[in-house]
């Protein structure tokens, strides 16, 4: 697919088919992260960890579903967004048989570079995904209601090195539908 192809084609995907990407796929992604722009260059503060155990999954949903009995929080952060928060065990991964967490190690020198690091590698696998015609959905609701949660706080599960953090994962697999082209939409902009 052409650059342009990819970013007009790329959407975020919430319904995955079950099967699991073949390691080509999985190893076409990570290369692609490879080639992420990093601040100040430092690789070695990512850290890339690779779910596809659904036990790992489940548990770290515990705190998602906690979190979405406070009906009011849930209309406020879904919005619009067509989720069925009643559900006792909604899956914060959509069934994506591969979640890929974006860790950043802890540091004070840059404060909020570790969201703009973990971003740009996000969008790196987004826009691989969508040329490998696979599906991608940012995650952050599961790692944000762990923070808030303490006590169903299951990160210790990423085996993360010592000093890491997750920041945001990226949901993959298999779409149940291929999206086609999106309409794109401007942002407002000051031209100085």
């Amino acid at each position: 697919m052409e650059f342009y192809d990819v970013l007009k084609r790329r959407k975020s995907i919430r319904r995955f088919k079950e099967e699991q990407l073949t390691e080509e796929d999985l190893k076409k992604l990570l290369e692609a992260a490879e080639y992420a722009p990093v601040g100040s260059n430092r690789r070695q503060d990512i850290h890339l960890t690779i779910v596809r155990d659904p036990a790992i999954l489940c548990k770290l949903s515990e705190a998602t579903w906690k979190r979405a009995e406070n009906k009011r929080l849930m209309k406020e952060i879904a919005g619009t967004v067509q989720i069925s928060w009643e559900q006792k065990h909604f899956d914060p991964f959509y069934g994506a048989p591969l979640v890929i967490f974006i860790s950043h190690r802890r540091q004070s020198l840059q404060p909020g570079i570790e969201y703009a690091n973990a971003a740009c590698v996000a969008e790196t696998l987004h826009l691989a995904a969508c040329s490998l015609r696979l599906g991608s959905v940012m995650i952050w609701g599961a790692l944000e209601a762990m923070r808030e949660i303490p006590s169903l706080d299951h990160t210790d599960l990423l085996e993360l090195p010592e000093d890491f953090q997750p920041v945001m994962g990226l949901a993959v697999g298999y779409p149940q539908e291929i999206p086609g082209e999106r309409p794109g939409t401007a942002f407002s902009a000051n031209y100085l």
